[in-house]
């Protein structure tokens, strides 16, 4: 795992207060530990808000030249990766629109500047769209025209559109160049159905939608008491998968602190969020981590929202396993299993999710889809997803592995946070 000393002395130089006393235990570029440490801050998402935060408070000559040579040259091939990017955008949003199609854009480039001051330093993965369900089969014909396909058309749920892969993914792809491989995933609703979570989630979404604009590419985006709604539920939808990208909570941060005194956000934010008990604790959940990663203070009409789903437990789990869980190597670990319960009170479901967790599906563990395009690209793709596989089955052992320990380590800080409660309550 990478070392746990540099993983937090970046959280410490992103936070709400920054502090930047520990970046000398930043290792070197050159070393071993530091390879696993670039590729860590990769796959979080926070090299470019790092060197950015380096670079806005003027302390980047305190960490060796050798990383910031090599988060400058991240950023620049992110710029050109950014653009053109948006330049796919531009012309999938002409599309939607040249057909009538109403399709508001999740998430990317649409969280500047509420979430992120600049798009070139978050890494796009993907597009999202939100369409209304009567339009799902339109809005594939206009991804199709664009040169996207999907397997199968899902007009209750997520459907995932692919432009044909030709090339091989390896675990030392640059992440920051131009896409390859592009891809669209087509949403009905902010929450898809899962049998474990019935999370409530506003219909109406398309009717708030607001026109917005980023370097020029005009399109519609949610209104910014949805969109908080949705980082949420995304990013803890993720989290049930074992994993979260850190950059999803900073960015929630970056919003929390962008409109901290802006009450009536957050009224309207508990208002479309609902009142549900699930909610509240998925809630309790994200913004918990939030506070404990990056130190944020939670506006006052939020947090007394969702301190109602703040249960013992939970706060318990957050106060001894959240920040270790959430700064851990991908593709995680299997630790947040103990709040199981917390969110899934049905005991048939829990299973079901545990088996989910505890024996994962292929499609769970798969690099997607490889058209037929001759038998030496075939074969060289199945090499590729062997290792894939074996390298994931191998991580997952391992964590396997060490949950009884793990288990014992909850069991005592449950333990610890009923004394603590009893005691101050006595």
């Amino acid at each position: 795992m990478t070392d746990r000393c540099a993983k937090r002395a970046v959280l410490a130089a992103l936070s709400h207060e920054p502090d930047f006393s520990a970046l000398g235990a930043l290792p070197r570029v050159e070393s071993k530990a530091g390879a696993r440490f670039l590729r860590w801050l990769d796959r979080s998402g926070l090299a470019l808000a790092f060197l950015r935060q380096l670079q806005k408070h003027d302390v980047s000559f305190q960490v060796a030249a050798s990383l910031r040579f090599a988060l400058c040259r991240r950023q620049g091939r992110n710029v050109d990766r950014t653009v053109d990017i948006l330049g796919e955008a531009q012309r999938l949003c002409d599309a939607f629109r040249a057909q009538g199609v109403t399709a508001v854009a999740l998430k990317g480039f649409t969280l500047s500047p509420d979430f992120c001051d600049d798009p070139c330093v978050r890494h796009q993965v993907d597009f999202d769209f939100l369409v209304a369900q009567r339009e799902v089969r339109a809005a594939a014909e206009v991804l199709r025209s664009c040169g996207y396909f999907a397997a199968q058309l899902n007009e209750l749920a997520e459907t995932c559109f692919r432009t044909p892969l030709q090339h091989i993914p390896s675990a030392k792809d640059d992440l920051y160049t131009r896409q390859r491989q592009r891809q669209v995933d087509l949403h009905t609703t902010l929450w898809d159905p899962c049998p474990w979570l019935p999370v409530e989630v506003p219909q109406d979404c398309l009717q708030h939608a607001r026109e917005s604009s980023t370097f020029g590419l005009e399109y519609l985006s949610l209104s910014l008491e949805d969109a908080f709604v949705f980082q949420v539920l995304h990013t803890f939808r993720h989290s049930f998968r074992s994993w979260v990208r850190l950059s999803w909570l900073f960015e929630i941060e970056k919003c929390l602190a962008n409109h901290h005194n802006d009450d009536v956000l957050w009224h309207r934010v508990v208002e479309r969020a609902g009142s549900t008990r699930l909610t509240r604790s998925v809630f309790a959940f994200v913004l918990g981590l939030v506070s404990r990663l990056f130190r944020s203070p939670i506006p006052a009409p939020l947090w007394r929202w969702s301190e109602e789903g703040m249960t013992l437990s939970l706060r318990a789990w957050l106060d001894h396993f959240g920040v270790d869980w959430a700064v851990s190597d991908w593709p995680g670990n299997l630790n947040n299993l103990f709040l199981t319960a917390e969110f899934i009170p049905d005991a048939r479901l829990r299973r079901q999710y545990w088996r989910s967790r505890l024996l994962p599906r292929k499609e769970q563990t798969t690099l997607g889809s490889m058209p037929a395009t001759g038998a030496h690209k075939f074969l060289a793709w199945q090499a590729a997803r062997i290792r894939y596989v074996a390298a994931r089955g191998a991580m997952h052992l391992k964590d396997l592995a060490g949950l009884p320990w793990q288990g014992l380590r909850w069991k005592r800080a449950l333990e610890a946070s009923r004394r603590l409660t009893f005691g101050a309550t006595g």
